[in-house]
């Protein structure tokens, strides 16, 4: 909880900086938006680690292969990932290249899913008489 309101309280003070910075110091406003983000990004990476300790203890007493467990969490970090940096160039007004980059994470995640999804058609064509 004491780590949600230290993002909560850089993220408010961040925001109103950027705000007050907006109008007459463009350049600066987009850098301090783009240090908070850093910010808090690293505030996140002890749940992160927590959290992916957690999944990986849950699959293991699920009996998950880990192969499926470890192409969830590449999906899960592209995309998380690609909007993080699509957000940064949305902020800088390149609407162009955010939408590239999100679509880029899409590809990628779609490409990792090939080998999944090729053998979810194996395991549905054995069932199926021919």
């Amino acid at each position: 909880m004491p780590e949600l309101l230290r993002i909560i309280g850089l993220g408010l003070m961040a925001t109103i900086v950027i705000v007050v910075l907006r109008e007459q110091r463009a350049e600066w406003a987009l850098l301090i938006r783009l240090g908070v983000g850093v910010a808090l990004f690293l505030l996140l990476v002890p749940d992160l680690a927590k959290l992916l300790s957690s999944l990986i203890k849950l699959s293991e007493l699920a009996q998950i292969s880990g192969t499926y467990v470890a192409l969830l969490l590449k999906v899960i970090g592209i995309a998380y990932l690609t909007m993080f940096v699509a957000h940064i160039a949305y902020d800088a007004n390149e609407v162009g290249t955010g939408w590239r980059i999100e679509l880029a994470g899409k590809v990628v995640i779609l490409l990792l899913a090939v080998p999944l999804i090729a053998s979810i058609a194996e395991t549905i064509l054995k069932f199926i008489p021919s």
